[in-house]
């Protein structure tokens, strides 16, 4: 499943990240890819270069780093949610395209553009081929958010019908179904507020809100696409806004909290949902935080203090070990 949220700062601080919901591990780890790494195209069997340094969470599988969520040196961030029954993938190349597979599209982004605006201007010339990385590891249906340290967003999906790119206007993303959809959704809930309601009749009977929050009845409290789309889009409107990058962090993992899995919320084909980790992308200063499951404290790795024109990719290790403060 999965769910990614953008948030700035009063001053000035551009935040990027996600929630990465899954039954398994997938070897993942901080991995820091330095400019001019060479790495074979599996569509086209050509070594490619990437220009960008990029750091993420991702699994590096035949020397090759498949990237889940991730930035470059220039704050241009991008993350591949799930996106099941609609997700779609060319059997066979298109001429005159760049052809990419699905996995590749984080790394092709984040290794050539600065902005969402060049992105943007370059995706009409793209199609997704469905070639897997290796005959072990299986094709993923994705769909992607990207977003720059300019406050700019956008939605790709690759549908049967269509591939789309879409303006992002509340920087938030999860599943299925499509963005558009849940953005005609959102409509649904435009009574939604934090203000407590008054008191009223109907007839002879006075109402009175049970307790605090009452403003937001009816606000989905599941972990499907479609109520965690809603929640975190409601959080977004209402609790993004902080004064400085130490208080947006704090938030940032306030507000994904809201929308995680614990383990036993969720099952699927005999297997429990979880929140792996949730990322956190400081977009300016080219720090990656995170947390996972276990661990509970914020890793930082910044990417500004590693050799950035290194010869090889360089992986830190994964936390999972409970972070305790013992105060006697």
């Amino acid at each position: 499943m999965c769910t990614a949220l953008t948030v700035k700062t009063k001053d000035g601080y551009h935040l990027f990240g996600r929630n990465m919901d899954l039954s398994y591990s997938f070897n993942q780890a901080v991995t820091l890819v330095p400019r001019n790494y060479e790495y074979r195209d599996r569509v086209t069997g050509t070594m490619k270069k990437n220009k960008y340094a990029i750091i993420g969470m991702a699994s590096v599988i035949d020397e090759y780093p498949a990237f889940a969520d991730a930035m470059n040196e220039k704050g241009l961030g991008c993350a591949g949610l799930n996106f099941p029954g609609y997700s779609y993938l060319e059997e066979k190349t298109v001429s005159g395209k760049i052809n990419l597979a699905p996995y590749d599209l984080i790394l092709w982004i984040l290794s050539n553009f600065e902005t969402v605006d060049e992105v943007k201007k370059e995706l009409p010339n793209v199609e997704l081929i469905a070639v897997p990385i290796n005959e072990k590891t299986p094709l993923p249906t994705l769909h992607w958010i990207a977003a720059d340290k300019n406050g700019k967003s956008i939605v790709i999906e690759k549908t049967k019908e269509r591939f789309a790119v879409y303006e992002n206007p509340i920087g938030v993303l999860t599943n299925s179904p499509t963005f558009d959809w849940h953005l005609t959704n959102l409509n649904e809930y435009i009574k939604t507020t934090p203000i407590q309601p008054e008191s009223t009749k109907w007839g002879e009977k006075e109402l009175k809100p049970l307790g605090v929050g009452g403003g937001t009845n009816g606000l989905g409290g599941g972990f499907s696409g479609v109520d965690r789309f809603v929640r975190i889009a409601y959080l977004k409107s209402r609790c993004a806004e902080t004064e400085d990058l130490e208080t947006g962090i704090s938030q940032f993992y306030h507000m994904l909290n809201n929308v995680a899995m614990p383990k036993g919320s969720v099952m699927a084909d005999g297997l429990q949902d979880t929140t792996l980790y949730t990322s956190c992308m400081c977009q300016e200063k080219g720090i990656y935080y995170y947390t996972t499951y276990n661990s509970y404290g914020i890793m930082a790795i910044d990417m500004n203090k590693e050799e950035l024109d290194a010869k090889e990719i360089k992986r830190f290790d994964y936390i999972e070990k409970l972070q305790m403060m013992e105060q006697n």
